[in-house]
């Protein structure tokens, strides 16, 4: 195991870690998810899922290198799979090394992505008096969340996670909410958006989702860019009009940071990314979370020192992805708010640059940004004379062309609360613990019940 090495503050450029304590091992089986097949893409020769549990060597390891490498701010991002899989017990000590291995002055903060079903009272109380920053993983009222987002007994999941996602906010943890956009949802942005600022949700964001079939091309259930940009803009007129101040949405945010500071607050639409990697369960080190494939592995803790790994050349190989822009990017107007987005949402997706890729939602990004950015600089304006801007007046001409683009109103809000149709697309995706289950056997969802007290009830 390498010796902890005295790193001098600054020397290294400020990089972040996703830490997969179990892998992709989770207790939920959603339709679209891509993590959930690394356990047996990476590590076929693990036979056992129990397995995939972070040992604490690498756990005490990966702790001291990180605080080594990062004196001043440590930001300690978890995430699976399901990472509470890894058990309260494990966090525990995470918190107790972090403790130890600090130095003085340093900061350290804590950050755990759950489904939130597993959240009980105990964890909540742990979460709350470490200040974990919690983000649930919810796409909508229940007729949307649970349309993809199932269990491995194939029972929905909504009102199990938002309990937890309750159960932590009422025990004063910091809390926000994924939505990932998918086929079926995308095109109810503002109901979707309604529903959970309405209930509290203050800080929300939406990942467009992209998995490619065999030859590349988009999966059916991907959000389509036409549906993305629309969801953008019809989400920044609600919030423009009602929510400035109160609830706080990721790309709107980036986009008035690069406005105020020259530059984004998140990697995705940064000049340059490759500064967000992952560690996995048994100290693999990977360049990001969207790209923990073998070809992106640079090393193992336990081999190579951390602070070592993210200076390797291959994390220059994967930044050029971002920084040697494709040509569609180079001489547009809105180039300096998303800089080519994600690598993986690139076309075609490749290993190393390619001049005639493109942003699979570029068309959705320029919907958004030709009709939202002049009110955003506005904003930008009052902003960084630590003002509020005034809410956005409503425009009660109706923008005639989204208008057109979408059904009556009474169709549109029937269509919401129906939910998906029979006719949605299903991914195929073999089941992880397929296989029968009795009444009185574990659930397979993981929560330690006999499964007729749980997801077969």
């Amino acid at each position: 195991m390498p010796e902890s090495t005295d790193i001098p503050a600054g020397s290294l450029r400020p990089f972040n870690i996703m830490c997969k304590p179990v892998c992709g091992v989770c207790n939920l089986d959603c339709a679209y998810c891509y993590y959930t097949m690394k356990p047996r893409e990476l590590y076929p020769d693990v036979r056992e899922e129990s397995a995939f549990r972070m040992s604490d060597a690498t756990l005490e390891s990966y702790t001291r290198q990180y605080l080594d490498a990062m004196p001043v701010r440590a930001e300690f991002g978890w995430q699976g799979g399901e990472p509470t899989l890894a058990g309260l017990d494990f966090f525990r000590r995470a918190v107790d090394l972090q403790q130890q291995y600090k130095r003085p002055m340093q900061q350290i903060g804590n950050a755990l992505q759950t489904n939130a079903t597993l959240l009980d009272d105990a964890w909540c109380e742990f979460l709350a008096a470490n200040q974990f920053l919690v983000g649930t993983s919810l796409d909508g009222p229940p007729q949307w969340h649970d349309f993809y987002r199932k269990d491995r007994a194939g029972a929905p999941t909504y009102h199990r996670a938002w309990a937890g996602l309750e159960l932590a906010r009422a025990r004063g943890v910091e809390t926000n909410v994924l939505v990932t956009l998918n086929s079926v949802n995308a095109p109810h942005a503002g109901d979707i958006y309604r529903y959970f600022t309405n209930l509290g949700v203050q800080y929300v964001q939406f990942i467009p989702i992209l998995e490619r079939m065999p030859d590349g091309s988009p999966t059916a259930f991907s959000c389509t860019p036409e549906q993305f940009g629309r969801f953008c803009l019809e989400v920044f007129d609600l919030w423009a009009s009602r929510d400035i101040g109160r609830v706080s949405e990721r790309l709107i945010d980036s986009v008035l940071h690069a406005l105020i500071f020259g530059k984004a607050s998140t990697c995705c639409y940064a000049e340059r990314c490759a500064n967000s990697h992952i560690v996995e369960w048994n100290g693999d080190f990977y360049v990001c979370d969207h790209f923990v494939y073998p070809e992106w592995k640079v090393g193992n803790i336990h081999e190579t020192p951390l602070a070592e790994l993210v200076q390797h050349p291959r994390l220059e190989e994967f930044a050029a992805l971002k920084t040697d822009l494709p040509a569609a990017c180079r001489d547009c107007e809105f180039q300096p708010y998303c800089f080519g987005g994600c690598p993986k949402h690139h076309m075609p997706l490749g290993q190393t640059p390619n001049p005639d890729r493109v942003n699979y939602f570029c068309d959705g990004y320029k919907l958004f940004f030709r009709e939202a950015l002049p009110e955003l600089k506005r904003m930008a304006e009052y902003f960084g004379r630590n003002e509020t801007p005034p809410l956005k007046a409503p425009d009660v001409e109706g923008k005639s062309a989204r208008v057109a683009a979408r059904a009556a109103e009474e169709t549109r809000a029937a269509q919401y609360a129906a939910g998906p149709g029979a006719q949605a697309t299903q991914p195929q995706k073999v089941a992880a613990g397929a296989g029968p289950v009795g009444r009185n056997d574990p659930c397979p969802c993981g929560s330690g019940r006999k499964y007729k007290r749980c997801c077969g009830r």
